[in-house]
């Protein structure tokens, strides 16, 4: 009778063992995305809680989603920037390059107020369209500047000044004799205008699911080596709940989320070098990766596509950016365990190393206790993030689905 008792209890373990979660999906939703208020628990500027813009008076607009020169307003182009900046069930490109495709931005940008809400809107619509270099370089333009008082507009030739209240002595953002504006090093230029209007013109929506490729580790790490001198450096961690905005470990057995990074280096000839991706389970047989054996070998996958509901990003110094991508050399002979080195502990891993601490990120599940997307992402959402390197606050980013 014992026996038969440890049969049945053994083949139930098994059959759930099949579906518990692995915390880090093959499979990735391309789109999902719902609109929602901001949540004003999370801190996105050091200044104020929101961004928000006052709404002008509506302007009639072009077909092309342009103002007419003699009915140009500062505040009703702001008031559209600022209504691409939502959640959304799809993010289209198009509506923001028309946006962008003439010089009115100009006159709101001269304007240190509006300049602040212009870019920080920018960021967060391309970080939703996952164009990540740009979106940090709008982030970078709404920072403070060193000795910045109120009647000084917020342009390209000032310098900025991160080592004063960091713990890092290497300074985050680098210099040179023949660049005396970093600011201008990360403008918006022209390349940047063609990378957005060749992204835009090769988009389609699409609902299928796409799969993360396999990337080995030196695919990863040698780009940054190319020869070129860095203006600045930038780490972004994302973070893809099973349910988005809620702690819930697992939905359906099978549905577990992810966690990942992407790594930005900036040149001073206006060209970047940009990398995302995850640590995941290579399967070395069915049951690995599961409570039942929670160890397998691990293998790093390219994310640049992989949806996310919470983003943070920031920028680092350069010896804190070489010390991530040496982690990321020693993570490639690390083992995958799925309650104490899955790909939530690998992303802050390396988010810490950058200074970024996202508080209460443990949680349980048959089986198995450890760090999880779900409750790293609700977390943030919850306002509990810290920069361990400074007070200044971070980028943060939202994009939740909210469907039922």
């Amino acid at each position: 009778m014992k026996a038969q008792l440890r049969w049945v209890l053994y083949n139930i373990i098994i059959l759930l063992s099949i579906q518990l979660p692995l915390y880090a999906q093959d499979t990735i939703p391309v789109v999902k995305y719902a609109y929602i208020q901001r949540d004003s628990a999370v801190r996105h500027t050091q200044s104020s809680n929101l961004i928000a813009v006052n709404a002008g008076k509506k302007t009639v607009v072009n077909a092309d989603n342009t103002l007419n020169a003699a009915d140009f307003n500062a505040d009703s182009y702001l008031q559209q920037l600022s209504d691409l900046d939502k959640y959304d069930k799809k993010h289209d490109p198009k509506p923001i390059v028309k946006l962008l495709n003439n010089d009115q931005f100009k006159t709101v940008t001269s304007d240190k107020k509006r300049s602040h809400k212009f870019y920080y809107h920018l960021a967060n619509i391309f970080t939703r369209l996952k164009m990540y270099p740009l979106a940090m370089k709008c982030y970078f333009k709404t920072l403070p500047v060193a000795g910045e008082s109120d009647d000084i507009h917020l342009t390209d030739t000032v310098t900025l000044n991160y080592s004063q209240q960091s713990s890092d002595p290497s300074p985050v953002m680098i210099y040179t004799q023949a660049d005396t504006s970093l600011a201008g090093l990360l403008a918006i230029n022209n390349k940047d205008q063609q990378m957005l209007t060749a992204d835009t013109n090769g988009y389609i929506y699409s609902r299928k699911e796409i799969q993360s490729k396999p990337e080995q580790a030196c695919n990863i790490t040698d780009p940054f080596d190319d020869g070129k001198q860095a203006s600045a450096y930038a780490l972004m961690i994302h973070i893809q709940q099973p349910v988005s905005g809620k702690r819930k470990i697992f939905i359906k057995l099978n549905k577990v989320g992810h966690t990942f990074i992407t790594l930005i280096k900036y040149n001073t000839d206006s060209t970047s070098v940009s990398r995302s991706f995850g640590f995941y389970p290579k399967k070395d047989h069915f049951l690995s990766a599961t409570p039942l054996f929670p160890t397998s070998t691990s293998v790093f996958k390219d994310d640049e596509r992989h949806n996310w509901d919470e983003t943070i990003g920031t920028f680092i110094s350069e010896r804190k950016f070489n010390k991530i991508l040496q982690v990321v050399r020693e993570y490639d002979q690390k083992k995958y365990n799925l309650n104490k080195n899955n790909c939530t502990d690998f992303g802050l891993n390396l988010a810490g190393t950058a200074g970024i601490k996202i508080m209460d990120t443990v949680g349980s599940w048959p089986l198995g206790r450890g760090n999880n997307p779900a409750s790293a992402g609700q977390s943030v959402l919850e306002g509990k993030v810290l920069n361990m390197d400074s007070n200044r606050s971070l980028f943060i980013c939202n994009d939740l689905d909210l469907r039922p």
